[in-house]
Formats: structure tokens, C-alpha cells, sequence
């Protein structure tokens, strides 16, 4: 491999000119972010925020490494490291990732300086929009994955752009070690392996040895990330995204059916064309394949290996009886949920209400976690009182207000919304359109212009057109992966929506430059004329 170092001079004037241009983003993000912390100091326990602490009850009452299998390792591991501080973790885990955020920030001011041919012109308004989004700031005050996951997201994309640029040993080296981050943060990263993958092929090229060192570097580090990371079957809710065009019949387990056949029916009353109330149809498809399972096979763990292999294949009978509705399935999804915030709400009933039944879902995360977590100990009977003193809507009422804003700012400019028969059903909703139960939203243009923006990436000759071809293949891929697996919300755009950010105005760029192309010709053929 290419051992070529750049200069030490060369990086210390591309780091100061980031720095500089960065800076009105970073007062704005940190204004932001400071406010939000003065309003409420303490973040936010969301519902999957026990999945991610229980690696430290484990830590603490069996002295070992666990990790949900719902989860990977990264997060929990930084979540624990929060406990060893002598400050509560609820106000630390919250803290240190708004200094992510601000961190984020210079790195997608880094991407702009590499990507973008008229960079000093759009690094100002990407940055200072990427600092003030309200969903990234309040995931970053939220004890859960997202954060995390964006961070170390644009990490593993810039260090990928810049091995794309110059493929030496050492940058291939944080390259790995990026993507190593990114698998442990949320099990949603596996995706990532095509973007690796596609980066070293395309990277080296047919420099055979350097391409099957890169890919079998890739690979292992796949393998190892997780192994160690849960391993959660979704097939269950593919499947409740799937029932309502499923067969009759089964080849692969006949049996089945008839416990299957009334979730069908049922789903079908609720909606023919639009997913809907995915949560509860999973939850009866795995009671009845559970109970089909538990009469045959004897062993939890061979029960669920059973459960898991009976969905996959009434999802794959599914695609072979209707393959076109199968693949749409993920696009529904997505245009379904894209007038909805992609974060949730720090509303009166998401304090006090859902964050107390967060709390006390698990006796451990007051018995064991909760000194180092709040600062206090805490009995079951207690966390009402101490949510409630520490809590408050009208705090962040001004913050809630500016998601809101943000939010309708972003579709406003869309395509016509048209009326629909059914109930539109979307999980966790907050924001959308006029009279939103009942319509199917207008795609934004801000999302159009970003697929744009990321089709025009792969025709642009220019040094990163193969980076672009590997990133770009693994974002469309984990969004339609993600909207296949999840419910119907705007969740699971969550990380991919900074990248839409970018290549909406590195459409722009590359029309700004195909003009200056154009007028230089012109000029060029008026100068021969005379």
C-alpha cells in the first residue's frame, strides 16, 4: 500500500480554515445546546434507554460484559464509562454528546471542504444547519443510540473520504477503526459493510493484493464487531409490514395458516394499501407462530431459531405471490412517515408519564443504577416526585416550539398531498400536514433535490465519484432496509438526513460548476471569434 504522508503544513492550514469557517455554526449549535441544557439539565430516559444501561447494571451487580441483544457495544460501553464520573450520568451521558454534536459539526465542515468544488460558499449555510437541527440536538439530550450512531456515522465518512482521496496504509488503518466505532453504536450499521466494501474494491481498483487484504481486513472486522453486538430477529415485523398481500396457503409450513389467516384478515379491515399498526400485528405473529413452536420443539433457544426460520419463509412466500408490493413496501413506508419529525417530543406526557414507566420498567434502573444515574437514590415510589421536580414541558416549551417550526419549514415547498380512505397510521407521530390522519404527504423537494444531488455524484467526474458511488449506494440501501425492518415513522431517517442535507447543496455545487464550464466556453469561443 501507498505510504505517502501529506504534509503537517497542509493539515494545520485545512484545520484552520475549517475552523474559521465553522465558527458561526459552532456559536449557533452551541447556543443552542447550552440553552437546552440550562432549561433541562438532566437527558431525557426514552423506552429503549434500559437496553443500553442494562451493560452497566450488569457491570455493577455481576461483574461482566453483557449486551442487549437489541443492541451493540459501543454506546453502552460509553454509557457506563458516564457512572465512573462524580456528576449524575442522566446530566453527563447528555452533556458529552452535545460536545459531539459541536465535534460533528467541524467534521461535516471537513466533508463540505472535500466535496464541494465552491466550498467557501455553501460550508456556512450546511454547518450552520446541520448545528441547529432540533431532532439531532434532542436525540443528543436523549439516553439512547442516535447520537452516537450520526457521530461516529460522519466520522467513518470522512475518514472513508479521505483514504478515497489517497489510499495509504495509515489512513486505511482509521478507516477500519471508523468503521469499527460505527458497528458499535447501533446494530443498524451492518449496512455499512456494502459502503466498505465498495469503498476498498472501487479504491484500489486492480491492484489485486491491496483489494484482497482491504477486503478481507473489512470483513473480519464485521465478523468481530458482531460477534460481540446483539442479534435481534426482525422478520416478525418485515412480516407485519408484509400480511396484508400474504398467501392463503403455505408450502414451507401449512400448518401455520390458520393462526396466521385472522391476523391477515385483520390487517386487511385496517388498511388494504398502507401498512398500519405494526407494533400489535408483530406482536400477535410471534404469540401464534410462539405457540405453534412451543407444541413441537423443546429448548427456548431452539424455539426461537424455529419462530425466526418459519417468518423468513412466510416472507419470502409473500414476496414470490406479490413481488412488486413487496419491494415497494419500504418506499410506502418512508413516504408515509416523511412529514413527521424524525425525533420525538419533550412534551408534558413524554416527562412525566412515559418517562416514569421508562424508569421504573426495570426494578434495577432505581435499585442499582439510580444514585449514579440521577444523583440520589431513588425507590420506585420516589421517581414521580423526583421526575416532576426536575422536569418540565414549560421549560423546553420554546424548544418543542422550534422543532415544530423546523419541521414545517422543511416540507413546506413538497408535491401536491392527496386524500386517502384509510387511516394513515404512523408510530410515536408528531408534526405533518394539514389534516395528516387521512393523507398521504407530498415528498418535499428538499428530499428530491437530495436524491438528485446524490445521482448527479455518480456521473461528476471528479476524484470522489467512486467514494460517492460506495456511500451512496449504502445510504438508499439502509434506508430501504430500515424502512422495510422498522415501523412507519421518521426515526430511521434520522441518520441518513445530514447526508440528504449535503448532497442537496452539493447538487447546487455541481450546477454552479457546470455553468461556470459553460460561461468559460462561451468566453472562450468569443475571445477565438475575435
Amino acid at each position: 500500500m501507498d505510504n505517502a504522508k501529506p504534509s503537517s503544513q497542509s493539515w494545520r492550514q485545512a484545520l484552520s480554515e475549517v475552523l474559521r469557517w465553522c465558527l458561526p455554526a459552532l456559536l449557533v449549535g452551541l447556543a443552542l445546546r447550552a440553552a437546552l441544557m440550562w432549561s433541562m439539565p438532566y437527558g431525557y430516559v426514552q423506552y429503549d434507554s434500559p437496553d443500553y444501561l442494562v451493560t452497566t447494571q450488569r457491570f455493577i451487580e455481576d461483574h461482566r460484559f453483557f449486551i442487549h441483544d437489541k443492541r451493540s457495544y459501543l454506546t453502552p460501553l460509553l454509557f457506563s464509562a458516564a457512572f465512573l464520573l462524580p456528576w449524575p450520568a442522566a446530566v453527563t451521558i447528555a452533556a458529552a454528546q452535545h460536545v459531539m454534536g459541536l465535534i460533528a459539526t467541524l467534521v461535516v465542515g471537513g466533508l463540505v471542504r472535500m466535496w464541494f468544488r465552491f466550498w467557501k460558499v455553501m460550508i456556512v449555510p450546511v454547518t450552520v444547519l446541520f448545528a441547529a437541527n432540533p431532532s439531532i440536538i434532542w436525540y443528543e439530550h436523549t439516553i439512547m443510540g442516535e447520537a452516537q450512531f450520526l457521530f461516529f456515522t460522519l466520522l467513518m465518512v470522512f475518514a472513508g473520504t479521505l483514504f478515497a482521496r489517497q489510499p495509504t496504509t495509515r489512513r486505511f488503518v482509521w478507516f477500519i477503526v471508523s468503521l469499527l466505532a460505527a458497528f458499535g453504536t447501533r446494530l443498524e450499521a451492518k449496512t455499512f459493510l456494502l459502503f466498505a466494501v465498495l469503498l476498498v474494491v472501487l479504491t484500489y481498483g486492480k491492484r489485486w493484493l491491496h483489494t484482497a487484504i482491504g477486503f478481507a481486513v473489512v470483513v473480519l472486522a464485521y465478523v468481530v464487531a458482531f460477534h460481540v453486538s446483539g442479534d435481534r430477529d426482525v422478520s416478525s415485523l418485515v412480516y407485519a409490514s408484509l400480511i396484508r398481500f400474504a398467501p392463503t396457503e403455505s408450502r414451507s409450513t401449512p400448518e401455520i395458516m390458520p393462526s396466521i389467516l385472522p391476523i391477515r384478515e385483520g390487517a386487511r379491515e385496517i388498511s388494504i394499501e398502507h401498512p398500519a399498526n405494526l407494533v400489535r400485528i408483530s406482536k400477535d405473529i410471534n404469540l401464534a407462530v410462539g405457540a405453534y413452536v412451543a407444541e413441537r420443539v423443546q429448548g427456548r433457544r431452539k424455539q426461537a431459531a424455529e419462530e425466526g426460520r418459519i417468518v423468513r419463509n412466510l416472507c419470502l412466500e409473500t414476496f414470490k405471490a406479490e413481488p412488486v408490493k413487496t419491494l415497494l413496501t419500504p418506499w410506502v413506508k418512508f413516504h408515509l412517515a416523511i412529514d413527521a419529525w424524525s425525533s420525538y417530543c419533550f412534551d408534558k406526557r413524554s416527562l412525566w408519564e412515559n418517562q416514569r414507566d421508562n424508569y421504573v420498567m426495570k426494578d434495577w434502573m432505581t435499585t442499582v443504577l439510580g444514585r449514579g444515574l440521577t444523583g440520589q437514590s431513588l425507590t420506585t415510589d420516589q421517581v414521580s416526585d423526583w421526575i416532576r421536580e426536575h422536569y418540565h414541558a414549560s421549560w423546553v416549551l420554546w424548544f418543542t416550539g422550534y422543532q415544530e417550526k423546523w419541521n414545517q419549514t422543511l416540507i413546506f415547498l413538497r408535491l401536491p398531498d392527496h386524500d386517502m380512505p384509510d387511516e394513515r397510521w404512523v408510530h410515536d407521530f408528531y408534526g405533518g400536514v394539514p389534516g395528516w390522519s387521512h393523507k398521504v404527504p407530498g415528498l418535499p423537494f428538499f428530499y428530491i433535490i437530495g436524491f438528485a444531488g446524490m445521482l448527479w455524484s455518480f456521473v461528476r467526474r471528479n476524484e470522489l465519484r467512486a467514494f460517492h458511488f460506495a456511500w451512496v449506494a449504502t445510504v438508499l440501501g439502509g434506508l430501504y432496509v430500515c424502512s422495510m425492518v422498522g415501523v412507519t415513522n421518521g426515526r430511521f431517517r434520522f441518520v441518513y438526513e445530514p447526508f440528504f442535507l449535503l448532497y442537496f447543496f452539493l447538487f447546487f455545487d455541481a450546477v454552479a460548476g457546470m455553468l461556470r464550464r459553460l460561461r468559460e466556453g462561451q468566453n472562450a469561443s468569443a475571445g477565438h471569434s475575435a
